[in-house]
């Protein structure tokens, strides 16, 4: 098979951090920095039943003097949110369901260009996870100085609910402890969870923030809380939101 092996609230334009580059050019005389950054339209993108199979990604190069230079590269993600989490690089968009298009870009300064993520499959009967790396490369340093070019690169997480998504968060408290379980067929994020000691009310500064994760079919989570007190979150399955309390 021709594949090789390689929350807090999300606002439009803010994508997740996913690794720094540094890169170094020597010239003659003292250092200067130049940061290569991006702006990306989307951190997640999610694929549902009666919705379109392709997305835009809008590329913003903020620099205004610098050509932006990206290479674009998708992996499936195998056994999501496990141990043995691992990524493969796609070679053949049909054998893996997913093309993204261009695979490198130039934006100039001020500019924006659009990259499209498209599924060459209907969604199964599972779920699938894909993650998309937007990776700046080197361009000239134009500098007399010694210098450093700081190269910030992003991914995005793109995720194909299956065609009849079940989700079943399975969660069982244990004194100071609570117990999640997704026995679905489609990931669960739970985030902004909150717990509040007895006779607060919930607005208040006493309240906990907890620790938030997304949660794949087949995965579980043990939390350990602040207090033995009723637990809210926000749960999100794909893009429907609600509010649990867990007591």
């Amino acid at each position: 098979m021709p594949i090789q092996q390689n929350i807090s609230t999300t606002q439009k334009y803010l994508s997740h951090l996913a690794l720094f580059v540094a890169m170094c050019f020597l010239f003659l005389t003292p250092a200067s920095t130049v940061l290569a950054n991006m702006v990306l339209s989307e951190a997640i993108i999610h694929f549902e039943p009666g919705k379109p199979l392709r997305k835009d990604i809008e590329v913003e190069n903020p620099s205004d003097s610098e050509n932006l230079y990206i290479e674009i590269t998708p992996s499936i993600v195998a056994e999501p949110g496990t141990e043995n989490e691992h990524r493969l690089t796609i070679i053949d968009p049909r054998e893996s369901g997913l093309l993204v298009t261009p695979n490198k870009l130039v934006v100039p300064p001020g500019g924006r260009k659009l990259v499209r993520v498209v599924s060459l499959q209907p969604l199964g009967e599972k779920e699938r996870v894909y993650r998309v790396t937007f990776k700046p490369v080197v361009g000239d340093l134009e500098t007399e100085q010694i210098g450093v070019k700081i190269l910030v690169g992003y991914e995005v997480l793109v995720l194909m609910q299956p065609a009849t998504p079940e989700p079943n968060l399975v969660a069982k408290r244990s004194g100071k402890s609570i117990f999640f379980e997704n026995k679905g067929n489609t990931n669960i994020l739970l985030r902004e969870g909150k717990q509040c000691p007895d006779g607060i009310p919930n607005d208040s500064e006493s309240c906990q923030r907890l620790t938030g994760r997304r949660l794949y079919p087949g995965n579980s989570w043990t939390l350990e809380l602040p207090f033995n007190k009723a637990v809210d979150y926000q749960m999100s399955v794909g893009t429907k939101n609600s509010v649990e309390t867990y007591k």
